[in-house]
C-alpha cells in the first residue's frame, strides 16, 4: 500500500492516495440474514412485591455494603429520590461471604433474596438521613418495571 500525503506552507491542499481499489457497487444484491438460533422468550417470574435495604460493614476504608432484600425475581434495582433522580443502581449481584454477623444473614426473610453494592460515607450518610422517601425501581423478568417503596430492616452492621 502507498499512501502519500502533502502539507506545508505554500497553500497547497493534502491529498491521500492509496493503491488500493475502491469499492463500488456493482449489483443491488440484499443481504438476507439466516436465522441460525430460534428466538426464545422468558417465561415471566414473579416480580418482586417488597424491597427493603441494610447496611453492612466494608473492609475498604470509608465504604459501607449497601444491601437490598426482596422476594421474587429480577433483573436489577435502580433507587431513586422522590424526585424521581437516580441514587443507586444495583445489579443481581454475584457470590460474597457473609458471615452469621452480617446483615445479609439477618436480615433475611422467608425466601427474600439479596443484592448488594459498595457506597462510599457520602451515600451512606445520604442514605441514613433520605431512605424513608426513596423508592426503588426493579427490572422483572416478563413484567416491565415495577416501583416499589424502599423499607428499612433497621439492620446496620458498619
Amino acid at each position: 500500500m502507498t499512501v502519500t500525503a502533502a502539507c506545508g506552507t505554500s497553500g497547497a491542499t493534502s491529498a491521500f492516495v492509496s493503491d488500493r481499489p475502491t469499492a463500488s457497487p456493482t449489483s443491488a444484491h440484499t443481504f438476507k440474514p439466516e436465522v441460525t438460533k430460534p428466538t426464545v422468550s422468558q417465561a415471566p417470574l414473579p416480580a418482586p412485591t417488597h424491597v427493603k435495604w441494610a447496611i453492612d460493614h466494608s473492609d475498604q476504608p470509608g465504604r459501607h455494603i449497601f444491601e437490598l432484600h426482596y422476594d421474587g425475581s429480577a433483573m436489577g434495582f435502580r433507587v431513586v429520590d422522590d424526585a424521581g433522580r437516580l441514587v443507586i443502581v444495583l445489579p443481581i449481584a454475584g457470590s460474597g461471604i457473609f458471615g452469621p454477623e452480617t446483615c445479609m444473614a439477618v436480615a433475611k426473610t422467608g425466601t427474600d433474596t439479596a443484592t448488594w453494592v459498595g457506597v462510599d460515607e457520602a451515600t451512606y450518610e445520604d442514605l441514613l438521613v433520605h431512605a424513608a422517601s426513596y423508592r426503588v425501581e426493579v427490572e422483572t423478568i416478563g413484567h416491565g418495571t415495577v416501583t416499589l417503596p424502599l423499607v428499612d430492616t433497621g439492620c446496620r452492621r458498619s
